[in-house]
């Protein structure tokens, strides 16, 4: 029984068929009032579902680099529920999904991207961004591997072609955006990966996660890489860190390789591709406007390869609700290596 959040046990039928839990009117949330400052755990009252939403009791949230960008600096209307990787169980459905799509009770993981939300009990979420999770995948490990993952796994399966031993250059940073392709790279395409980090702490954890060599965040990096890659660059440059790194990485690629970059919210701009190579910068946001079919299989792939043990979360640390303000100051302290994973129902 969830501690936090009280509920009722009663069951309600209602006319349309659709069963679900009564739960009550309001809910525990992590709220940012003011940008900059320390976020508050507040009652938010519960929204009625539209018809083609679900209603989620929040388990596990991830907390990411770009909630921590909206606490700094805000985003959207204030004040706003961050949070946007989550698991938990489905407790109500809006009156257009059927039982193929979801029903009450199913156990899922969900990315609201466009809406966040996820650092509270409770979350509404489009039936698009939900997925139910496999039988052998524990919930706080798909509150983790549901975006990194999946960015992943799209870009190395759908914009590039990774052969066995393939040469990839991946860059990863104090979040779990990199260790997630690192993860994918090594496990799933059986790629040579050579990571980048900036503490010998972080690449010895790439290195377990599959890489078979590590640089650091040098001057000397292009010639390093290079040298690895016998003057010929790397396949495949994935870049997830940001700014700092563009040029350097960027000068890294093969002729006719493609760069990657795959931290959106962390780019102000954009170098010029090497001559000869490729440049994308890889969303789910965007793909799931794009083609949506497509975003849903990505992540719902993604999820089985998880089930199947081919690929693996990695969690840094865990922190209740109330414990919010410490998980964000352990990410900008960087003293993550992974995902900081908040246990909400506890």
């Amino acid at each position: 029984m969830n501690k936090i959040f009280t509920r009722t046990a009663q069951l309600l039928t209602r006319p349309n068929g659709i069963q679900a839990e009564k739960f009550a009117s309001t809910f525990k949330a992590a709220v940012i009032k003011e940008a900059g400052q320390p976020l508050e755990i507040q009652e938010r009252k519960e929204v009625k579902l539209k018809p083609n939403e679900v209603r989620v009791q929040v388990v596990y949230c991830s907390l990411n680099s770009v909630d921590c960008h909206k606490f700094r600096d805000g985003g959207g209307e204030l004040p706003f529920v961050p949070g946007y990787e989550l698991s938990g169980e489905v407790i109500e459905r809006g009156k257009d999904i059927t039982n193929e799509q979801i029903i009450v009770g199913d156990r899922v993981a969900g990315l609201n991207l466009e809406n966040f939300g996820g650092l509270a009990e409770q979350c509404v979420l489009d039936i698009e961004d939900v997925w139910r999770i496999p039988s052998e995948l524990e919930r706080k490990d798909a509150a983790v591997m549901a975006y990194g993952h999946s960015t992943a796994v799209y870009a190395f399966s759908k914009l590039a072609t990774v052969k066995e031993n393939d040469r990839v250059i991946i860059s990863a940073g104090p979040a779990g955006l990199g260790l997630a392709a690192v993860d994918v790279a090594a496990n799933v395409f059986k790629a040579k990966v050579i990571g980048l980090v900036d503490t010998e702490e972080r690449g010895e954890l790439v290195r377990e996660r599959g890489a078979f060599q590590t640089l650091h965040f040098t001057e000397k990096l292009t010639k390093q890489c290079m040298k690895i890659t016998e003057n010929k660059g790397a396949h495949i440059v994935y870049d997830a860190v940001g700014d700092q790194m563009m040029d350097s990485i960027g000068s890294c690629v093969s002729v006719g390789g493609k760069i990657f970059h795959a931290a959106p919210y962390f780019y102000k701009t954009v170098p010029a591709p090497k001559p000869h190579s490729f440049l994308t910068i890889v969303s789910l946001k965007e793909l799931r406007r794009q083609n949506k079919h497509l975003y849903k299989t990505i992540v719902e792939d993604t999820l089985e390869l998880a089930n199947e043990g081919l690929i693996s979360a990695h969690v840094s640390a865990k922190f209740t609700l109330s414990q919010i303000n410490d998980a964000i100051k352990f990410i900008e302290d960087k003293k993550c290596t992974g995902k900081v994973l908040i246990h909400i129902d506890e």
